[in-house]
């Protein structure tokens, strides 16, 4: 080996790069929850395309803007003021019928005659009225307390009615005018007032709980009759 020191290499210039040629930006890792992330929403998709196929598009639920005003109206029918249903006490054969419906009659007058076990009753009027009703005919045999003759006061006529729900008897007092139609009578309108409210419910024959209001007439038409719908109106 010669005397001279051993050269070391000199270290290399960095490499110029030509112009309008840059470094590619460092890429950047991805998140582990994206791939989670976007299976999460084609489920969601699917889902709902699946919904929509089965049950069709979406339908707008329509809110009402308010709640209907419940109609104050109500079904009744016409009655004599006064009615008496006349019957005989120890039952037996009705052997007299001297009277027919439609008959005026006068206080104590004879209107059958049962003959029971214990000798015959006389069946009489209460008061001066018209017979209304026979239920029973002649020779027919009738249980004890069994109606025979039914007399009413037609001189004046009323409106019971049994359609009063709970919803309508807040708006229904004594005194009050109200407006009825007669159906019978193509549609007359009369005026009546209230006479009595119910206080409580009665069961009626369909099963429904109503209140029972007793109206009075004021007009006097001679075509009404006992047993005649009427529609009352207590909101008029």
């Amino acid at each position: 080996m010669s005397g001279q020191g051993h050269r070391l290499p000199r270290p290399r210039r960095a490499e110029k790069l030509p112009r309008g040629l840059a470094l590619p930006a460092p890429v950047r890792a991805v998140p582990r929850a994206l791939p989670w992330l976007a299976a999460a929403l084609a489920v969601l998709a699917l889902l709902v395309a699946v919904a929509l196929r089965l049950g069709g598009a979406p339908q707008a639920v329509v809110v009402p803007a308010g709640t209907a005003p419940v109609k104050l109206v109500a079904r009744g029918q016409v009655q004599p003021l006064a009615q008496a249903r006349i019957g005989a006490l120890a039952g037996g054969v009705v052997t007299r019928l001297p009277v027919e419906v439609g008959e005026p009659v006068v206080a104590e007058q004879e209107v059958a005659r049962v003959r029971g076990p214990n000798g015959t009753e006389v069946l009489t009027a209460p008061w001066r009225g018209t017979v209304t009703g026979l239920p029973a005919h002649l020779g027919d045999t009738v249980l004890p307390g069994a109606v025979v003759v039914m007399v009413g006061d037609l001189t004046r006529l009323q409106v019971e009615t049994t359609d009063v729900d709970e919803f309508v008897i807040a708006s229904v007092w004594p005194g009050q005018r109200v407006r009825l139609t007669v159906d019978a009578l193509d549609g007359r309108a009369l005026t009546g007032y209230v006479r009595t409210v119910g206080l409580q419910p009665q069961l009626t024959t369909s099963g429904d709980e109503h209140y029972p209001i007793v109206v009075d007439l004021t007009d006097s038409v001679p075509d009404l009759r006992p047993g005649m719908t009427v529609r009352v109106d207590f909101g008029s």
